[in-house]
Order: structure tokens, then sequence, then C-alpha cells
């Protein structure tokens, strides 16, 4: 007797990249290391045009929504690789702020030592961006299409929840705002801070209440700020 199951992997592909030697040395890595090695490499894979780092922030925001809520677990596996010299950190001395991702090959090390010994040098380099996977649209394009223009300071507002709340967890918040026209992030902020603090899985009816709870400040904020 068969048993129909649901595929686990998508019918696309896509190529990675990886060193020659990469099986050899990845030996003693724990999963989730193995993990975040991989992601990395899948995002360098990716690029439009071949980039010689990520930003540590950017490539967070790419990551898995288990290793994104896990952050003691993402610093293992970072911390992991670091030692084992197969992602290589370097902290612009300039903007502390800005940690880059820098492949632990030959080609990564020496540019890992120009930024040491001049730090100007980071301009000259390729950033590699964070790319929407295949499956899933990306935050940035869901935003535009449904709520709006993309301004600088409200990107950086997504970039944050999209590293704080699993991207299911937002795609299901903004639909919610969609439907309800309530077209504004505070409203979708207020649902994902719900779910975090109580539980996403809660009977309807507490799920019903907390929206309609929501609906009614998002339209008592409408008519203070209209005057009406």
């Amino acid at each position: 007797m068969t048993m129909d199951k649901k595929s686990k992997f998508s019918e696309n592909t896509l190529q990675i990249e990886l060193p020659v030697n990469f099986l050899d040395s990845i030996q003693d890595l724990s999963a989730d290391a193995l993990h975040v090695l991989l992601a990395y490499f899948q995002l360098m894979s990716q690029q439009n045009q071949p980039g010689a780092f990520a930003l540590l922030f950017d490539f967070k925001a790419s990551l898995p929504a288990y290793l994104k809520k896990d952050e003691l677990c993402l610093q293992k596996a970072l911390d992991q690789l670091r030692e084992a010299g197969l992602l290589l950190f370097w902290t612009d001395p300039n903007n502390q702020q800005k940690t880059y991702l820098i492949a632990g090959t030959p080609a990564g090390a020496k540019i890992y030592d120009e930024l040491r010994e001049n730090p100007e040098l980071v301009g000259r380099y390729r950033l590699a961006k964070v790319l929407p996977t295949a499956d899933r649209p990306n935050i940035f394009k869901l935003y535009e299409d449904n709520f709006g223009a993309l301004t600088p300071m409200m990107a950086e507002v997504l970039k944050a929840d999209a590293q704080t709340y699993p991207a299911d967890w937002i795609e299901d918040a903004m639909q919610e705002a969609v439907e309800y026209n309530a077209r504004n992030w505070k409203y979708v902020q207020a649902i994902l801070r719900n779910w975090q603090e109580k539980g996403r899985k809660r009977t309807n009816e507490e799920g019903k209440r907390d929206l309609d709870q929501f609906r009614k400040l998002y339209l008592e904020q409408k008519r203070d700020h209209t005057g009406g």
C-alpha cells in the first residue's frame, strides 16, 4: 500500500558554488553551523554580479526562521565558523555597526587582510544583496504592492521586523491589514507583537477578539489623526 506524501522540496532548483574541498572542511561542524555556511554560499552564489562579502545584518535576515528566532543558537554557529576559519568577520572601524562576512578562501583572506590594513578600501568591493527566495515574495515588494512607496527609513523598519518575526507571520499580518484596509505598519506590528507575547496558536475566539481590538484601536487613531 502506498501513501501519498507531500513533497518537501520545490520544483525550482538553484546552483551553489562551493570550494572544491567543502566536504573535507565541514566534518567537525554542527548541523546549525553547516546550515549557516550553506546559506552564506547560497546567498553569494545567487548574486547577479559577484560580491566580495555580505553584511552580517543582511545575511541574518536571509536565514531560515528557526535560526533567526534563536539568537543564541545562531551565535554559536557563527562562532564555530569563525573559529574554524570558514567565515571571516571584519568590523569597519569607521562604522562599528557594520560587520562583514567573508568566505574563508584564499581570495577572501586576501580581502580580509587588505581591509584590516586599510579600512577605506571597503568601498572598492561589491556588497552582496539579500535576494527573495524562489518560493516566497520579498517583504519589501509585498510592502510596496500593498502599503505604498518604500522609504529608506521604512526599509530599516522592515529589516528589523524581518529579523524579529518569522516570514510567514509577517505575511499573514500584512494580509489581515490589507483585508481590513488598515494599511498601516503599526497595525501589522501590533498583530505581530501579540502573537509573540501570547502565542500564535490560540483559539479562534481569542484571535478574533485580538483582531477586533486592533481594528478598534486603528479606527480611533485614524479619527484622531483626521480630526473626525
